[in-house]
């Protein structure tokens, strides 16, 4: 197996999200070993994205979970959350460079993204955040937020025609068991 190959696969890795950029790379985070793989459109595998900042706050608690959600931002980067540790990270796909980003808010549990445009950002979650930002993504705020359906945990996020659409994946037993799409409403904070 190559050197390249050997990074894909492991005992500490959990394919996740994926977001594809406009040269129909996909970017795939690993969730167990909080890094980002990058794949050709042929499937092939490019690179590997790693940074320390991925495993800034200690605890296993805050790595139950790593990297998550994943988006393609029109600007060339790429914005991935970390669902434990509930950072925002921008990262330059080309250079593998990493900038936290400095949320006002917590993203805590935050799962699938979702952009509503350049400067807002659907986090789907237990809680649903609606994130925006007016400087390219150094900071941002959480401004809205979107309760699902009881018992259930949002895990991906889709727009359409301007709307956001959670996918709930966990019914927790309770009801149907399958999973539930709502239109989100959010709430200002």
């Amino acid at each position: 197996m190559n050197r390249l190959l050997s990074n894909f696969v492991g005992d500490s890795t959990l394919a996740d999200d994926v977001a594809v950029d406009d040269e129909g790379n996909a970017y795939v985070t690993d969730a167990k070993g909080n890094k980002i793989w990058k794949v050709s459109p042929d499937g092939e595998p490019l690179s590997v994205i790693k940074n320390a900042a991925f495993f800034q706050r200690p605890g296993w608690i805050n790595n139950l979970v790593g990297l998550n959600g994943i988006v393609y931002h029109p600007s060339g980067y790429l914005l991935v959350v970390h669902t434990s540790g509930g950072d925002l990270f921008k990262v330059d796909p080309e250079t593998g460079s990493v900038r936290v980003v400095q949320v006002k808010g917590s993203l805590k549990a935050g799962d699938g993204l979702a952009l509503l445009s350049p400067a807002r950002l659907v986090a789907a979650g237990l809680v649903s955040r609606l994130v925006e930002s007016d400087d390219d993504w150094e900071t941002a705020a959480v401004t809205g937020r979107h309760v699902g359906p009881a018992h259930r945990i949002g895990s991906s996020a889709t727009v359409k025609d301007g709307d956001v659409y959670i996918n709930h994946i966990i019914g927790f037993g309770l009801g149907k068991k399958t999973h539930v799409i709502s239109k989100a409403a959010f709430a200002p904070l």
